[in-house]
């Protein structure tokens, strides 16, 4: 007996296009958003006392993650962005690769491309402690990244503090701070950007964080969807408390799935301005 096809409902219309739209949303944010790399140009302002700082550019990337769907042809046009920026320092904001440290070989051979007239710096994030954290250190050591974890780098008008992650480290910020040189203003790497509430020295000019993906996924009228430990007060972009300022990266890789929606990966190019 033959039987008569399905009639569809509406709501059968409406499940089904319910899944088309998420479909397309993912697809959207696998294949383009999420290798649809944005430039940051952030201006920092500076108080007088320490206006000679003026015009200092420094470039930021963060989040690799390049175990996880890393590309390789966006993290070229990352160091190649950076370099055409002609910047005076390049900082590395940590999460080289998430457990794998087989891909730090290839992520090197790409970061060792990096120019900045002071030199390539980078510290450390909470998944160099998912793995052999010295492999990194020697790896991306040896193209010419100088690794700051609890160390101060002295410059002639600034001194450039690296913290340990806050989250699987072991930071000491106090003893970091007094090995600077006093009345020096600071440059402050540090993964999570939610220490910006754990000091209030306003010699730290400018902290540098990522961690948060910017949320990786965002929802419209909403934001961030889902935010890790220490990076759920400050998700992205330029914050400031007095003379203090905190800049948080969206960063440039994606973790667990390979999505990015309303968050597009970035290269933040920072330079300060006197007020």
């Amino acid at each position: 007996m033959d039987r008569k096809p399905k009639k569809w409902t509406r709501r059968d219309w409406l499940l089904r296009g319910c899944y088309a739209a998420t479909g397309g949303v993912f697809a959207y944010g696998s294949l383009f958003e999420r290798l649809h790399l944005r430039v940051e140009r952030v201006a920092c302002p500076l108080s007088k006392r320490h206006a000679h700082l003026d015009g200092l550019r420094i470039g930021f990337l963060a989040d690799f993650h390049y175990d996880d769907f890393g590309n390789e042809t966006m993290m070229r046009r990352a160091v190649r962005t950076v370099n055409e920026e002609a910047v005076d320092l390049v900082i590395l904001g940590g999460d080289y690769v998430i457990t794998d440290p087989d891909h730090l070989e290839p992520l090197a051979e790409i970061l060792q491309d990096l120019r900045s007239r002071l030199g390539v710096f980078g510290i450390f994030g909470n998944h160099e402690y998912h793995y052999d954290s010295r492999l990194a250190l020697k790896i991306l050591g040896d193209t010419g990244v100088r690794f700051l974890v609890n160390a101060v780098e002295e410059f002639e008008n600034f001194s450039l503090v690296g913290q340990d992650s806050a989250w699987e480290g072991t930071p000491n910020l106090a003893v970091n701070l007094r090995r600077a040189e006093k009345d020096k203003p600071i440059v402050l790497g540090w993964h999570e950007p939610d220490t910006f509430d754990f000091y209030k020295d306003p010699a730290v000019v400018l902290q540098l964080s990522g961690h948060s993906h910017g949320g990786q996924v965002c929802a419209p009228f909403y934001g961030p969807l889902l935010l890790p430990h220490l990076a759920k007060k400050y998700p992205t972009g330029l914050y400031r408390d007095g003379e203090r300022h905190l800049y948080v990266s969206r960063g440039l890789g994606t973790l667990n799935i390979p999505v990015r929606l309303l968050c597009p990966p970035e290269v933040t190019i920072v330079k300060f301005s006197a007020a």
